[in-house]
């Protein structure tokens, strides 16, 4: 007997070919077969049999990049992610996540990414990457996977310093990195806009990237533009670092802005010239024009030096403030970013820098600082998108569907989900997607597969990404004509609509539109 059977489907099986109706049986956590309507005849005994006429059926949709480390274990159920199709995350995303650390590092690094992952105890055990995902094996919602994150390197050798990796420390690294891969790490990310990660050279990254090579994994890179006050190509360094290791690279949230709309060709020119030199390059992208992060970015590297407890201590001290204020102050503007979270001055949020400097009659670095130590750290925002944001996402699209009719693209929301009201990316990244290709024409078929098995194979996520016999029951069900994002920046935690059903290895994890509280993601 089958445990559970889509009739009628409209099936979109994740290669990119021609959609067609049929059948899906599944049985256990596996699909045991697909039947097209043509060899269709009455259904065989199964538990459940769901008429998803009228519907489409795919494989369950990969978020390439996304910062649930923290909340996935607090909000298990994850219904921000299952209302979009969601059923595999992968974590350990821009170098910011939590393993393999030692307690006395994961505390101080806990709060020190509190503006990204919120204000949380650690009663979990990340002493190493198994026991990390062990955290996520059938305890929530979604599969995980799990990118072996740099700075974790870097705070177990040299701790959270502004200092060259070298010697014994990067033997080491290379050591620890060797043995998270081992233990199931999908590649390795950076983000080299963040610490301990943006102490980093290049050297660094190229030895580390050896290691990747010898597991054939992936390097995961969040691009930086500066390195210690001296700016220089981010495209050309991530390059360096792949061909030189010989590793393969995938670019984070990697598409063009408000400077370079309707650019693509001229964004993609370095890396295209790179794939036909040989460089194995892959790319992910969220429909968004305007981005989210965490305020302590803004701190320079010295602040930095020493981690959460130095940085606080500086940071107490006015004198020091108000030289950390000067400094920021004489960067590019960042007046119109909206604040999303807080804790103890939350009549700020969803209000502008530039506002709150105003109204507390401080500068832009002044305010920065101020509200850092007051929150401890917890203070995230996202960059204002624009009274313009109909005309630029009319634009904007444009640039998006012609990134992604190149197969070697893929969707990641680089979702953050901490405070009131977080950045729409986080509740509507792929059903915008969904909504945005029946607007503008572009093949759900491509679309599909961008999500799903460009995803599972560039990552190896071991049979899935497919509607394919054999292959594990991951599968969204969805209308095609309804399915939209209602996520806005004035309402971001508004769930989709229109998708209706979602199996997570052969569970109904969302059932008409509604989540089950059944947890059966794996650690794949």
């Amino acid at each position: 007997m089958e445990d559970l059977v889509f009739k009628n489907a409209k099936i979109i099986d994740g290669t990119g070919a021609d959609a067609f109706k049929g059948d899906v049986y599944v049985k256990s956590d596996v699909i045991s077969k697909v039947v097209c309507e043509s060899e269709s005849g009455e259904c065989a005994d199964a538990r459940l049999v769901i008429d998803a006429g009228g519907l489409c059926l795919c494989p369950g949709f990969v978020d390439t990049h996304t910062h649930s480390d923290m909340i996935l274990l607090y909000d298990r159920q994850h219904v921000s992610s299952l209302s979009q199709g969601v059923t595999t995350e992968i974590l350990g995303q821009d170098g910011l996540s939590y393993a393999p650390l030692s307690k006395e590092n994961l505390v101080q690094y806990v709060k020190y990414l509190r503006g990204v992952n919120g204000k949380f105890d650690t009663p979990f055990s990340y002493g190493s990457v198994s026991e990390f995902r062990e955290n996520y094996n059938n305890k929530v919602s979604v599969n995980t996977a799990y990118l072996f994150p740099h700075c974790s390197l870097r705070l177990e050798t040299l701790g959270f310093k502004d200092e060259k990796l070298s010697g014994p420390g990067l033997e080491k690294a290379k050591a620890m990195l060797r043995k998270g891969l081992g233990e199931g790490a999908c590649g390795l990310s950076t983000g080299l806009s963040y610490f301990p990660a943006a102490y980093s050279d290049t050297r660094e990254l190229i030895e580390l990237c050896k290691v990747v090579r010898e597991f054939d994994s992936v390097f995961v890179i969040h691009l930086r533009s500066v390195f210690k006050g001296k700016t220089f190509d981010s495209v050309e360094e991530a390059i360096e670092i792949a061909a030189k290791a010989g590793c393969k690279l995938h670019f984070s949230h990697y598409k063009t802005n408000r400077k370079t709309m309707g650019q693509v060709n001229i964004i993609m020119e370095k890396i295209i010239r790179a794939i036909n030199d040989g460089v194995d390059i892959t790319l992910e992208l969220y429909p968004y024009v305007y981005g989210s992060s965490y305020a302590a970015m803004f701190l320079p590297y010295w602040v930095c030096d020493g981690g959460f407890e130095a940085i606080i201590q500086r940071l107490s001290d006015k004198e020091i403030r108000s030289r950390i204020a000067r400094e920021i102050d004489r960067k590019p503007a960042i007046d119109d970013a909206i604040i999303t979270n807080l804790v103890n001055n939350v009549e700020y949020i969803g209000h502008s820098f530039k506002d709150i400097a105003k109204l507390r009659n401080q500068t832009m670095g002044e305010l920065i600082c101020d509200l850092l130590y007051e929150e401890e750290l917890a203070f995230g925002f996202y960059e204002f998108p624009g009274k313009d944001i109909e005309e630029l996402d009319t634009a904007f699209s444009k640039d998006i569907f012609q990134m992604l009719s190149w197969d070697n693209y893929m969707v990641g929301s680089d979702a953050i989900f901490v405070g009131e009201n977080p950045h729409p990316r986080a509740f509507g990244t792929f059903t915008k997607l969904l909504r945005l290709s029946r607007e503008h024409g572009f093949r759900l078929e491509t679309l599909i597969n961008r999500m799903t098995q460009v995803p599972c194979s560039r990552f190896k996520l071991d049979r899935r990404g497919l509607i394919k016999e054999g292959y594990y029951a991951d599968i969204a069900v969805f209308d095609y004509e309804s399915v939209t994002d209602r996520s806005t920046t004035g309402f971001s935690r508004n769930l989709s609509e229109g998708i209706k059903h979602v199996a997570v290895n052969g569970k109904l994890a969302f059932f008409n539109r509604q989540a089950t509280g059944i947890f059966a993601g794996r650690a794949v």
